[in-house]
């Protein structure tokens, strides 16, 4: 008879202990995932994609936008750190100087995938953003030159390629995103 195997559970503050080692520890549901250092593609596409977000945000009198590494706690055995998350002036209270506190949930959320993380940003961590209710879940694929939009309710994702929109608040103008201009950019 086999014997059963035990899988450790982690928390958020147990993998705040782990060594600061160049790698994004992460812990979804207790289950622990490590990410590698991203390539130059991938920060560019951090970089380009907060400050387009940072400046809409900031000139709205709206937010602002953040990079990772930053955590969101959203459970004690769910904390992860975003690409980039925006967050709306309504988001600041459960915003500390170490980390966000997923309730209510940032605004945005985006991941730009890498060979490493493919699986988790669309398995993983879609379903935690989702069952969070975080209003926009961007998985960003440099290789593939598109973007998938998630929302809750959503069972597929809404696929861009050339253009897209961002409206977090119905009073203000939408942010424009050239997608082409910004995957000729970063896939260098």
């Amino acid at each position: 008879m086999p014997m059963a195997t035990l899988v450790p559970h982690y928390s958020a503050a147990e993998i705040r202990r782990f060594p600061d080692d160049r790698v994004r520890y992460e812990v979804i549901r207790g289950e622990l995932f490590v990410t590698p250092a991203p390539g130059a593609p991938h920060q560019r596409a951090v970089r380009d994609l907060c400050a387009l977000l940072h400046g809409y945000l900031t000139t709205h009198h709206l937010g602002e936008a953040l990079l990772a590494p930053f955590e969101v706690e959203f459970a004690a055995d769910s904390a992860v750190q975003p690409d980039v998350l925006a967050l709306l002036d309504g988001d600041q209270p459960h915003l500390t100087r170490k980390r966000l506190y997923g309730s209510p949930p940032p605004a945005l959320v985006v991941e730009i995938v890498s060979h490493s993380s493919r699986r988790t940003d669309r398995i993983q961590k879609r379903q935690l953003y989702q069952e969070a209710c975080v209003p926009e879940y961007w998985i960003v694929d440099i290789d593939q030159r598109r973007v998938e939009r998630w929302r809750p309710q959503d069972t597929a994702p809404t696929v861009f390629t050339d253009a897209m929109e961002w409206q977090p608040v119905a009073e203000v103008p939408p942010l424009s995103i050239n997608l082409a201009r910004l995957f000729e950019i970063v896939g260098r």
